[in-house]
């Protein structure tokens, strides 16, 4: 039996929130077949093991070095570096004035550890100068020449926006994972190489500190109901907040959709006290819906109560506002089509009059779900690329 490829996720003081140690452990075993998802923390951040223990992670020893510098061996630098300058002029030889000549020392960290034999990646925070500490930094930098001298592909996620103006760190690993559209269309813009993928939204949502039980539930159910259902990865969510008091509406809605359909899958949030006669609310959607449910690629039925399984979905889609639309905005594009009500757009809700608004509404998301990818995908990229250059 061939072992699993190893990948290693370093972890730091200020990257980890209990949601986020909660995800990390169930992504490590929804891919222990295939991946030995590792978690390392750099001595720097040891005080962290007894919080972060479910994870078993290992601590690594780091040494920081630091060095004095003389005026002269800066004149020599200078004159080596010569006019050479960043995109905006600024002379790279200026840049060595804060170590050289701003107090005399320059500190440089590097891991004393060995990878494993099978490791295939190694996965870190890029950190930000609107929220990372020193140690971060130079533990993000020490990562990436470590990686580079053991030939480990390294990748970045964000965990703090990376769509500043702040674009150094994110050109150094070897590809960049994001989790909003804006920093994905940046940094494709800006890097020199394509290794930059968006999350899809049940699991951007894990990596920032206000992430809550709602959002783990969320990716869980969508690791679930997207295995259930076979949803493959090119195939856009929609979760539609049915109601039965709104039947001809919906059922306006899924026609308008039909067009689209076989980009699509369609989830019904169904109530069970919402009974018509001695039907059930799903069982009234597949009569009444039953020749428009044949033109989507799949829909599937959802509690209501649950509504956290709406992460699942790329965008929520409704006749009218209501309560789920309410909780749907806050995470999630929240289209609503209402011929009878104005037209409006704030932050995530945008409401529409017209069938041809709400087409072009989700060909806009069948359009971004083409960058989307998985974590766990990811790291099959990462195992197949080091078997590929063995």
């Amino acid at each position: 039996m061939i072992p699993p490829k190893t990948i290693i996720w370093m972890l730091q003081a200020n990257q980890t929130t209990q949601t986020i140690k909660d995800y990390l452990k169930t992504l490590k075993a929804r891919v222990e077949k295939h991946i030995d998802l590792q978690f390392w923390i750099p001595n720097t951040s040891a005080e962290d093991m007894d919080r972060l223990k479910e994870l078993d992670p290992t601590v690594f020893k780091t040494t920081t070095r630091v060095a004095t510098f003389s005026h002269p061996a800066y004149t020599a630098k200078r004159e080596a570096l010569g006019s050479a300058s960043f995109v905006q002029d600024l002379l790279i030889s200026d840049t060595l004035l804060l170590d050289d000549l701003s107090g005399g020392n320059t500190q440089m960290t590097t891991f004393d550890t060995t990878p494993p034999q099978n490791t295939c990646g190694m996965i870190v925070q890029v950190p930000s100068p609107l929220g990372s500490s020193e140690a971060e930094e130079r533990n993000f930098h020490a990562a990436i020449l470590w990686s580079r001298q053991h030939q480990i592909p390294i990748l970045g996620y964000e965990l703090l926006p990376l769509d500043t103006k702040w674009t150094l760190a994110p050109t150094l690993p070897n590809g960049i994972i994001t989790r909003h559209p804006e920093s994905h269309d940046l940094l494709r813009a800006q890097l020199p190489h394509s290794n930059i993928w968006l999350l899809p939204a049940y699991e951007a949502a894990i990596f920032t500190s206000m992430a809550t039980n709602f959002h783990l539930n969320g990716v869980r159910a969508s690791y679930h109901y997207r295995n259930k259902y076979k949803i493959s990865a090119d195939r856009t969510v929609l979760y539609l907040p049915h109601n039965v008091a709104m039947l001809h509406e919906y059922k306006k809605l899924v026609q308008i959709l039909s067009s689209r359909g076989r980009d699509l899958h369609l989830m019904f949030s169904v109530g069970m006290d919402q009974v018509r006669g001695g039907y059930t609310h799903e069982q009234v959607i597949r009569m009444i819906y039953e020749q428009e449910l044949k033109q989507f690629a799949s829909h599937s039925f959802h509690n209501a109560n649950n509504a956290w399984e709406m992460m699942m979905a790329d965008a929520v889609l409704a006749c009218a506002s209501g309560l789920h639309t309410m909780i749907g905005e806050k995470e999630l594009p929240c289209i609503i089509y209402d011929p009878r009500t104005p037209e409006m757009a704030r932050g995530n809700k945008t409401r529409v009059a017209t069938g041809g608004k709400v087409l072009a509404l989700v060909d806009e998301q069948i359009a971004l779900n083409k960058n989307k990818i998985e974590l766990a995908d990811i790291f099959m990229l990462l195992a197949k690329t080091k078997d590929a250059n063995a």
